[in-house]
């Protein structure tokens, strides 16, 4: 269904960005083109690449003159990326919020956080990052469904970084999400709680169907990718 042309480049540029999270584009894989993004979201070729540039500029890709334009799950540096950083934060909460922490389950809980989608896939390379195990007891107290507005409002904030870029009113967030995959969300004395103006808009996080049309059923609202 084509979206609106001023919302275009945003929505397109923020899939594609939750798609390399999601692993659904690897690291070092080809993005589809911009006539294949125009089609699928029913916009211009000029639009398609508008979504690129924001995607270009937030590092998550690559282009290669001639041989098209590739993801970047992580910087070759190693250095930590605001964007995945904050999207990792999301997934965190989404899934803490669908585990049942009692007495089948004593002492605090853990998940694991971080490393490259490809970890423990036949895409796995000796260079592939493997996740980290984080106590996540500071949040298991949340309720879930307290869980699962942080995991929106994170998804949201990724996506409003790669449309507009880091701000130093984001800094405190990107800083929060960092905190969540350190140590399970203990914040640190010095630092200032997170004042709060209202809910996110919760947003369909069904990327791939919109990316490819043409793909398999979408996933089931508890499941995958968050």
């Amino acid at each position: 269904m084509p979206v609106s042309t001023e919302a275009a480049p945003d929505l397109i540029a923020g899939d594609l960005a939750v798609a390399i999270h999601q692993g659904s584009i690897r690291g070092g894989e080809r993005l589809p083109s911009q006539s294949q993004l125009a089609r699928s979201y029913g916009v211009s070729s000029g639009t398609a690449a508008a979504a690129l540039g924001k995607l270009a500029a937030a590092g998550l890709i690559r282009t290669i003159r001639g041989a098209g334009t590739y993801a970047i799950a992580r910087p070759a540096s190693g250095e930590p990326h605001p964007v995945m950083d904050v999207l990792a934060a999301a997934s965190l909460c989404r899934d803490l919020a669908s585990i049942t922490v009692g007495a089948a389950k004593p002492g605090p809980p853990t998940l694991d956080v971080g490393g490259d989608p490809a970890w423990g896939t036949e895409h796995e390379r000796p260079s592939t990052l493997p996740p980290r195990r984080v106590d996540v007891g500071a949040l298991a107290a949340l309720d879930r469904h307290v869980l699962r507005w942080m995991s929106e409002a994170y998804v949201s904030a990724a996506r409003r970084l790669v449309a507009r870029g880091v701000t130093d009113a984001d800094r405190h967030l990107i800083t929060s999400a960092r905190a969540l995959l350190r140590d399970g969300g203990r914040r640190p004395e010095d630092q200032e709680p997170i004042a709060h103006f209202g809910g996110p808009v919760p947003v369909d996080e069904d990327v791939v169907l919109r990316i490819w049309p043409e793909r398999a059923e979408p996933t089931a609202p508890d499941g995958p990718p968050f």
